[in-house]
């Protein structure tokens, strides 16, 4: 195991001398010298105090400036300066820790070596040394949905922009707790810069495909918890490398059930999980709720209100007149949902299904809006995630225009967004049929659009040599035009020629920086409906959800991902999180930070 996490030696001390921004004598047990000439043995001592006698808050070990040593002291390891100045280095007499222990003592009592890396580093001592190996340690594999259960391949695809890391300790509760919605009164931005992984070992963020290559500080030969966190997904399981791993690639299995790095079915389906708590209006001729039954969300967790992440509500024009899916004669009209911000912020994201004929802007009226638009946009500017399907984009269109400013982000409009077409009957916005193609080089388009495109390669959905076209089922996008800070995603080629799909972060038009919220938009439907016919005006879930993803369905899973992911900048690895020496338990000495380094805790001092 790695060498360093023992006590290191006399040409690590004179290191320390000699390019530290700290005066050797700072690094004396009790004492705080100082001055020009602190490091000298004449030096004049500092402000700081000692406990001991000696010049300048050295310790004065008796005896004045006599050779001195670790055996004499009756030390084990560890470090010390003597009144003189001088080093008193134990690894010189041959006492130095093993591998896998740390030092302690040289305060109360001699300094002892003890086995571990102390109490906040419960794995470290089984990360191998491979400074000297043809490669380091390492693990790959890839984050997968999780299907119906293990069988169901056709509902099991790549999880892009997922983070994989290794705990610490192998400690369940030192993973924090994930809240669901947005506190009253606040704020819940989740930005990828901020997020709370707990002590993280090391990490990886997967690829367009849902691939993770972890490296460097990988125990083995013991258990530790491996976590899955894709947005407010979170899922860990115990796994132990053999030791024969040490210092070579492992390629965990990529199916179920033995692919250990899947998405949770449900809040008992692992260890620490979460699922994101979402609200979903649904609507007579779409069915995003099935793409989310389909990808592997179990039916326990669908119900009207209470325990289980997945709530419905039913769309319709009047709650004596609703239409669309529900879960029975309960399930509530959803100006429940929409007609309180305090019900609205219960939710990490709201998706609003198309409610067809019954639609908010029928005859221009934009009833709904009017009522609720502020709870809306209030909802998504402070850190809320809102997916629109179709007709649901009565809640961008027109829905305030205030533009951003510092001093209220909370009032920006939506209305910036998009520029839309209302009379969605007219010739070419009810066709059938169409051709999407990514938006790959498109003006609207980001850096992040070559993911997206990755994706749909590796999901079988569209190939580069085909241009990224795919096959859309009711291409009815109203939108007309993009605003400034819109990013464009898929557009048809043919028809009407308008942007598909489409999604912003919000407040509409802040930095990246202040960005908190997001907000998700396609005018295609989820489900292959053809025409204007109503099939889901009352359907009873999950009734209605049946056979794997369809290419189209597999489009709005991954804006699902997207919309549910951090904001701001990308997501890159998370780093190691470096213990301290208060929290591994050592009091002086040198000791590993948990993360391939040493923490210099200070000179020990001899009993008097």
């Amino acid at each position: 195991m790695r060498v360093h996490y023992g006590l290191l030696g006399g040409a690590m001390l004179g290191a320390l001398g000699a390019c530290s921004d700290t005066p050797e004598s700072s690094l004396v047990g009790g004492g705080n010298a100082g001055g020009a000439d602190s490091g000298n043995p004449g030096g004049t001592g500092g402000s700081g105090s000692s406990t001991a006698s000696g010049s300048g808050g050295f310790i004065d070990l008796g005896g004045g400036c006599g050779p001195q040593t670790c055996a004499e002291l009756g030390w084990a390891c560890g470090y010390t300066v003597d009144v003189c100045g001088t080093v008193i280095d134990c690894a010189n007499e041959g006492l130095t820790c093993a591998a896998g222990e740390i030092c302690t003592g040289g305060i109360d009592g001699p300094t002892e070596c003890v086995a571990g890396g102390g109490e906040a580093c419960d794995t470290c001592s089984a990360i191998p040394d491979c400074s000297t190996a043809p490669e380091p340690t390492r693990l790959t594999g890839r984050v997968i949905s999780p299907g119906r259960n293990d069988g169901d391949t056709g509902n099991q695809v790549g999880v892009p922009n997922a983070i994989v890391y290794i705990l610490r300790n192998n400690v369940v509760a030192d993973l924090p707790a994930m809240s669901s919605g947005i506190p009253s009164g606040g704020t819940s931005c989740d930005r990828c810069e901020d997020q709370d992984l707990g002590p993280v070992l090391a990490g990886a963020v997967t690829d367009a495909a849902g691939n993770y290559s972890i490296e460097g500080d990988i125990p083995v030969g013991v258990e530790f918890l491996l976590v899955v966190k894709a947005g407010k997904f979170r899922r860990a399981v115990a796994q132990t490398l053999q030791p024969a791993a040490a210092c070579q690639t492992t390629t965990l299995p990529d199916a179920l059930p033995a692919n250990p790095t899947r998405l949770p079915r449900s809040m008992d389906d692992g260890l620490a999980v979460n699922i994101p708590r979402v609200a979903i209006s649904t609507g007579q001729i779409d069915a995003m709720e099935c793409v989310l039954e389909k990808m592997g969300i179990d039916h326990g967790e669908f119900a009207n209100s209470g325990a289980p992440r997945i709530h419905l509500y039913r769309g319709g024009e009047t709650v004596d007149a609703q239409a669309g899916a529900r879960i029975d004669d309960s399930t509530s009209y959803d100006a429940e949902l929409y007609g309180t911000i305090d019900r609205m912020e219960e939710y990490d994201m709201v998706v609003a299904d198309c409610e067809g004929q019954t639609w908010d802007g029928d005859e221009e009226n934009f009833v709904q809006r009017n009522a609720s638009g502020a709870n809306v946009r209030e909802y998504v500017n402070r850190g809320g995630r809102l997916f629109a399907s179709h007709l649901s984009m009565s809640w961008l269109h027109e829905n305030g225009t205030t533009e951003y400013a510092t001093a209220d982000p909370i009032a920006t409009g939506l209305g910036l967004a998009a520029t839309w077409d209302t009379a969605f009957t007219a010739d070419g916005n009810l066709d059938t049929s169409g051709t999407g193609v990514v938006a790959l080089g498109r003006p609207k388009a980001t850096p992040s659009i070559q993911s997206f495109a990755d994706w749909m390669v590796n999901e079988g959905v569209t190939t580069a040599a085909n241009n990224y076209e795919f096959t859309l089922t009711d291409p009815r996008s109203l939108a007309t035009a993009l605003g400034d800070t819109t990013e464009e995603f898929v557009f048809r080629d043919g028809g009407n020629d308008r942007v598909q799909q489409f999604s912003f972060s919000t407040p509409y038009g802040a930095p990246v920086e202040a960005a908190c919220g997001r907000v998700a938009y396609s005018g295609f439907h989820v489900a292959n409906t053809g025409g204007s016919s109503t099939p889901f005006v009352d359907a009873t879930f999950p009734d209605h959800c049946t056979g794997d993803l369809t290419n189209q369905e597999k489009v709005l899973l991954y804006m699902l991902f997207d919309l549910g992911a951090c904001v701001g900048e990308d997501p890159i690895p998370p780093p190691c999180v470096p213990i301290s020496c208060g929290a591994a338990g050592t009091r002086c000495g040198f000791t590993p930070d948990g993360c391939g380094n040493v923490l210099d805790c200070g000179a020990c001092r001899p009993p008097a």
